[in-house]
Parts: C-alpha cells; structure tokens; sequence
C-alpha cells in the first residue's frame, strides 16, 4: 500500500497542467470520490496559488523560482523551500507569499489515504507567463 501511495505522489508531482484552463472547484470534498486523486488535488492547490501570484507585484526578469512544499492532511502547508531563486528577493518573498495566502486548502481527501501531498511549483518572473506545476 506504501508503494502505491509513493507512486501517486510521484505521478502528482510530475503531472503538468495549466491552471489557466482549469476550472475552479470550491471544495474537494464535493467531487465524487472516485474522481478524487492526488492529481486533482494539486490542480485544485494550483488555482488557489495561481490566483495569488497573478495579483504579485514582481520585478519581470528572465527567472522561473522553483518552489517545492508539502499541504498537510488539514490542508495547511509546511515546508515551504525556494529551489531555484529569483534574483530579486522582492519575486522571492512574492512567490512564498502567493503559497501562504492561498493557505489553508483543502483537506487531504480520505479516500486518497495520504499524510501529505507535496508540491513542486514553478513562478515565472517573465511578463505574461503562467504558473507551471510538476
């Protein structure tokens, strides 16, 4: 059960999608339990933090920040990491920002019978770009 439950972490973690094309949901909960997955989860902590990082007040340069950070069963969030830095710590502080104001989501779904989800986000400094996640 362990490996399966790593395997969907890692597959969550490595699923791309745009959170511009997705549509918002307002609880997870609310989604039939077999459409619960950890990949619909990270879509659904996607939107929240894209949402934040669209109203930022960024420095544009060349930089894409790499985030990784883990939500919690409750849908709070720790461990909160800048992989891959800015230049201007202004975009830096901007990016962890846009993570803890979308904070708390929503609860873990039970079905998935997971302790955490963990995330890897990436913030693109450029004008017009968009929010990727990994």
């Amino acid at each position: 059960m362990k490996k399966i439950l790593a395997a969907m972490l890692f597959f969550g973690c490595l699923s791309c999608a745009n959170a511009q094309n997705l549509s918002v949901s307002d609880d997870v909960a609310k989604v039939a339990p077999q459409q619960q997955t950890i990949e619909y989860y990270n879509n659904l902590c996607e939107q929240k933090v894209q949402a934040n990082w669209q109203k930022s007040d960024i420095k544009h340069d060349e930089a894409t920040i790499k985030i990784t950070f883990k939500t919690l069963q409750d849908g709070s969030v720790e461990d909160i990491e800048i992989q891959t830095p800015s230049q201007y710590e202004q975009n830096n502080q901007a990016a962890i920002k846009a993570i803890e104001d979308a904070a708390p989501f929503d609860a873990i779904p039970a079905e998935l019978n997971a302790q955490y989800a963990q995330h890897t986000m990436f913030f693109p400094c450029k004008r017009f770009a968009q929010l990727k996640t990994f």
